[in-house]
């Protein structure tokens, strides 16, 4: 096999004094899809933020397609990863053609460039060109999130890293939009790495499944391993909306 896209090696970080992660060892290699589950608090979304150098380990290396990320400008990797958070995370006082092109700006893309990318991707996410020249108080939910991924996608990114990006949205547009993902995925050869408490997406959509739990890798595989030997921590977060389920219901706990 050839060397792992992106490598970890006995990362360990701790913040005010308290652990959050313990000593991580992961290869992921090119193209895959990786969903990382795991409670809230168990670490998830600070190794999507030790990747792109928002925070830096206490020990351990990150290698990116070869590369100590250690060693290189932290500006620029980050503008040469694409990134996506729950609700867009938009600039209120931007348009959403102005957003999306927000990343080609800095690279120093010309205007007529900038604006015939962000109508690409507008496109591509089904997005109607009248929201353009619009600002993010003016989208609903749904398409805030398209906005948010498609500035993620707008410099061609070959890593792309998702927190929760559609964790506040309704069923339904949440599952379009992650069938959506999955599509631009595939077809542009990415490697994408998202944090995600829909178990059910997790395990239907994934090349890889990462279980996080206390700032640990408890279990990682493929999504048909995952499920046919679950660890705890994946129990419990199948079992817990079922609980509230059957409570809303009105139903005793078997």
């Amino acid at each position: 096999m050839g060397t792992p896209y992106l490598e970890f090696r006995g990362i360990r970080l701790a913040l005010a004094g308290q652990p959050v992660l313990a000593g991580i060892d992961l290869d992921v290699p090119a193209g895959a899809l990786v969903s990382l589950v795991g409670a809230s608090g168990a670490g998830k979304t600070t190794l999507l933020r030790l990747i792109n150098r928002l925070v830096a380990p206490d020990a351990g290396q990150i290698r990116l397609n070869g590369m100590d990320i250690a060693s290189t400008d932290a500006v620029s990797l980050r503008r040469g990863i694409g990134h996506a958070v729950q609700g867009g995370g938009l600039f209120p006082h931007w348009t959403v053609a102005d957003n999306i092109s927000a990343v080609p700006w800095l690279l120093g893309w010309s205007r007529d460039r900038r604006m015939a990318r962000a109508a690409e991707l507008m496109t591509m996410l089904e997005l109607p060109a009248h929201l353009g020249p619009r600002f993010p108080g003016e989208l609903s939910g749904g398409q805030a999130s398209r906005v948010g991924l498609a500035r993620a996608l707008a410099a061609s990114p070959k890593l792309l890293l998702l927190d929760e990006p559609f964790g506040a949205l309704d069923p339904e547009t949440r599952t379009s939009l992650a069938d959506r993902l999955h599509s631009l995925h595939r077809a542009q050869g990415l490697t994408t790495l998202i944090v995600t408490h829909d178990l059910a997406d997790a395990l239907l959509r994934s090349d890889l499944m990462l279980v996080l739990d206390a700032g640990q890798i408890v279990a990682s595989g493929p999504p048909a391993a995952i499920a046919a030997n679950p660890h705890p921590a994946v129990r419990a977060l199948l079992e817990t909306p079922l609980a509230q389920a059957r409570a809303l219901a009105g139903l005793a706990t078997p």
